[in-house]
This record gives C-alpha cells, sequence and structure tokens, in this order.
C-alpha cells in the first residue's frame, strides 16, 4: 500500500518568494531620463532666474548689449594666460600665503608629485561653474596629484573697475547668486573671500592666497580661471587659459600613463 503525503489546501507553501530584480538596462534608460530630466529643470531655473534679473534690475539692458563683447575677451583672456608659461617651460617661484596667512613658497605644491594649480575667485563665474568638478577631480587623483587653488583678485569686484574691462562690471550671474565682492585691499581681506568660496563649495583643496602685488596673476597669465599641470621637476606639462574639467582629467590620465606625453611635454593629440 503506498502512503501519500498530505498536505493541507490552505497552508501557505514554506518556498520563499524569489525577489524582482530591475533589469540593469532598465536602469541605465531610467538614469538617463532622470539626469536629462534635472538638466532641464536647472535651464528652466536659469531662464527663470535670468527673466526676473531682467525685470527687476534696470541695467539689464546695457548688460546683454555687451554679450558679443564679453564673448571676445573670454577668447582674447584664454589666448594671452596660454601664451604665457607655455608647456616645458618652468613655472616661477612664488612666495604666496596659505590660509592663514603665512609665507609659502608655491614649489612646495610639487616637490614630492606633480600639482595642478587653478586660479580662482568668488567674483569669478568660470571658478564657482567649475568648482564641484575641480573638488570631484582632486579626490580622483588624491594620491597621484596635488591640487592647489591659487586665490586671486576679484574679476568684478563692486567698487572697482574691472581688471579686464576698465570699467565697474557686475554681471548677471552674480546677481543672481547675490556675490557682491569689494577688491581686496588687505590680505585678511582677500583671505575671507577665500574662506566664503571654500565653505560655498566644500572645498577641501590646498589653498594659497596671491600677495597683494597680485604676482600669480601676472605670472600666470592675468586671467581668471588658468590651470596649470606640473611636473615634479617644475616643468609645465599643460596649460590651459579657461579651466576646463574633462580636458584637464585626461590630460593628468596621460601624464601618469607616461606613454601619451610628447618630448615637447604636450599631450598627445591620439589619446
Amino acid at each position: 500500500m503506498a502512503f501519500h503525503s498530505f498536505v493541507p489546501r490552505n497552508e501557505p507553501s514554506r518556498e520563499k518568494p524569489t525577489p524582482y530584480v530591475l533589469p540593469a538596462t532598465v536602469l541605465r534608460v531610467l538614469m538617463s531620463w532622470w539626469r536629462r530630466a534635472l538638466t532641464a529643470l536647472r535651464w528652466f531655473r536659469e531662464r527663470a532666474r535670468r527673466s526676473l534679473w531682467r525685470l527687476c534690475s534696470p541695467g539689464a539692458e546695457k548688460t546683454e548689449v555687451w554679450i558679443p563683447r564679453h564673448k571676445d575677451l573670454y577668447r582674447i583672456l584664454g589666448d594671452r594666460a596660454r601664451q604665457c608659461g607655455e608647456p616645458g617651460e618652468c613655472v616661477p617661484e612664488l612666495i604666496l600665503h596659505d590660509i592663514a596667512g603665512n609665507h609659502e613658497q608655491l614649489s612646495h605644491c610639487w616637490n614630492k608629485q606633480p600639482a595642478l594649480l587653478v586660479t580662482m575667485s568668488l567674483s569669478c563665474g568660470q571658478s564657482r561653474r567649475h568648482a564641484r568638478a575641480l573638488r570631484r577631480l582632486a579626490r580622483r587623483f588624491e594620491r597621484y596629484i596635488n591640487t592647489v587653488i591659487i586665490y586671486i583678485l576679484e574679476p568684478h569686484p563692486i567698487d572697482a573697475p574691472s581688471p579686464y574691462a576698465n570699467r565697474i562690471w557686475i554681471t548677471a550671474k552674480n546677481e543672481i547668486a547675490s556675490i557682491r565682492c569689494a577688491q581686496p585691499r588687505t590680505l585678511a581681506e582677500r583671505i575671507e573671500l577665500a574662506g566664503q568660496l571654500r565653505r560655498r563649495y566644500r572645498l577641501s583643496n590646498s589653498m594659497l592666497i596671491d600677495a597683494l602685488d597680485d604676482r600669480a596673476w601676472r605670472a600666470f597669465g592675468s586671467a581668471p580661471n588658468v590651470a596649470i599641470l606640473v611636473h615634479p621637476d617644475s616643468r609645465i606639462a599643460v596649460k590651459q587659459g579657461w579651466f576646463e574639467p574633462k580636458e584637464m582629467s585626461r590630460a593628468i590620465t596621460a601624464l601618469l600613463r607616461n606613454s601619451l606625453v610628447r618630448p615637447d611635454y604636450r599631450i598627445s593629440r591620439h589619446e
């Protein structure tokens, strides 16, 4: 006689249900849509802020008329900065200040490994635009590259002519962000603005403060947002008239691999 195990019909099954796993392809598509939606929201927000600023600022029309000249100035400043200190040349030795106001030699930035120097200031829109990208870049290469911010003079002070326009030049971006900086008259004032930039964008990078005679600003090409990748022996590997994080990331990778660098220390175009 065969015996069959009896299982009540209402007794739930003891087997655990298999959890549903979202396919990787679907997840990538959803993430892509999410990024596009965020980009669109940022674009609409910027347009709304600009429209509001135009309504509330009586001088907005003059600023908008000046935009074509601004684009020419952007190109001129980048070209001028690149011509001052080309790849293969040595970065001049300068005595600057740390965030506490003490004297610091610039060459200490690269005495053991390559260094990335980026000039920035709080009233510079380009500096603020790439601040978070610089923070990510520094974290990515922190074991191999010393990333140092050099805080320089203000390009858009509210109490003095801009060093790039010979007139008081308050930008729409600064008005929207409520950034109104006076040109520092003392080292303490410049250090205070550097601290504001650091806190506002949570920058943990090393920071040096340019002297009041603007020696670093002049030595690097008298431009607002210069980036210089320096060999440990003070030679310039790459110089950007305007800091471009993605291009600099590729340049650092090529430099570290040491296989895509030509004898004149420029990054190969075949990277």
